[in-house]
């Protein structure tokens, strides 16, 4: 009994290690994939309390690459946490979830899972009654 024991850790060993090699990982250790879907799908902004300050969500126009939105009047808008939904296994830069200043427009650049597409994205706030 303890031989089988032995052998279907063997094989359930070896099924493990084998698919773990199915996709290579890039250098910051992150999954490379078949993907080419390159694009921001959403855009939250959070401020010192933690909450989104943003009226009514963002506009992101796909064909021009931009973002746009309007913050809460009162909004320290140099002092904002961006986060963003993307296309399955892409990665943004700069990295999102630090105190941004958002007085000028910032770029992020989105990299597809496969790691050959690239879409620059320039984001765009503004206050309420500006």
């Amino acid at each position: 009994m303890k031989n089988l024991y032995k052998i279907l850790t063997l094989v359930i060993v070896c099924l493990l290690s084998q698919s773990c090699n199915d996709y290579p990982v890039d250098d910051n250790g992150l999954l490379v994939t078949d993907s080419e879907e390159c694009y921001i799908s959403s855009l939250i902004l959070r401020g010192p309390d933690d909450r989104d300050v943003l009226i009514s969500g963002v506009t992101i126009d796909d064909e021009n690459n931009t973002i746009t939105g309007i913050a809460k009047f009162g909004t320290n808008i140099k002092k904002l946490k961006p986060e963003c939904g993307t296309a399955k296994d892409c990665i943004v830069t700069p990295t999102m979830g630090m105190w941004t200043d958002f007085s000028q427009p910032r770029q992020y650049t989105v990299i597809s899972g496969n790691r050959q597409v690239k879409k620059t994205y320039t984001v765009t706030i503004t206050l309420q009654g500006e």
